[in-house]
């Protein structure tokens, strides 16, 4: 009985936004989720793009975010309330959502030694406020919003950043995982809490079977090029 309801579910699309240097996600089932929202003002190119991926507005079950920096928040309030969809974030992130801050950016490498006073600027780094409907804490199960998969805790970029991962074998880990600037080969972000922290997260979700992971810079990577990245 079981295999045939997972056959008559709709199977799982996955539909990347790209926006100003980044990228959002639609995933799509018999719900429609959005992970991140890109800068303030990016939502009527999401919104654009669900139509043409053949949804409404209203099919859109949840708005998750990865974690409180701008260019991943910064367009959730707009988007929530032209979609209805409720907005999901990590509790240890959630204070800096509610009032739209992205909170200082610590470098982890030298190119973020170089670029982190640029993002620091107000420009980049505050966004609209909103309060968040759903608070993470340890595991989210997406099945009630239409989707097979869940949410798990992915810190080190920030303390509160989270990682999806579908039944479908994707994973969508956010900043969690950034292409190296000088191989393309995946790394870790340029900013970040824990440099250590970061590849334990990277571990936990590869520790999940996907297949491939999509990152919010750098499109979608095999699995296999993450393991030989770090080591696992």
């Amino acid at each position: 009985m079981m295999q045939e309801e997972d056959a008559a579910r709709p199977p799982t699309r996955i539909v990347p936004v790209p926006l100003q240097m980044v990228s959002a996600y639609l995933v799509m089932e018999e719900g429609v989720i959005v992970v991140d929202t890109g800068y303030p003002g990016s939502e009527e190119t999401i919104l654009e793009k669900l139509r043409e991926a053949g949804a409404a507005p209203e099919d859109v079950t949840l708005i998750l975010l990865t974690h409180c920096h701008a260019d991943h928040a910064g367009s959730a309030a707009a988007l929530r309330l032209k979609t209805g969809g409720r907005i999901a974030i990590h509790r240890q992130d959630a204070e800096n959502l509610r009032n739209g801050l992205q909170g200082r950016i610590r470098p982890l490498n030298l190119v973020g030694r170089l670029t982190g006073w640029f993002f620091e600027r107000e420009a980049y780094s505050r966004y609209p406020a909103c309060d968040p409907d759903i608070l993470i804490q340890d595991e989210l199960d997406l099945a009630p919003f239409g989707v097979r998969g869940r949410v798990i805790t992915t810190p080190g970029h920030t303390a509160g950043s989270v990682s999806v991962i579908l039944e479908s074998g994707d994973a969508l880990v956010g900043d969690l995982i950034i292409p190296s600037v000088l191989s393309g080969k995946p790394g870790v972000p340029f900013w970040g809490e824990s440099r250590e922290e970061i590849r334990e997260s990277v571990r936990k979700v590869l520790a999940c079977g996907p297949e491939r992971v999509h990152l919010a810079h750098g499109g979608m990577c095999q699995a296999t090029a993450v393991r030989e990245a770090f080591g696992r």
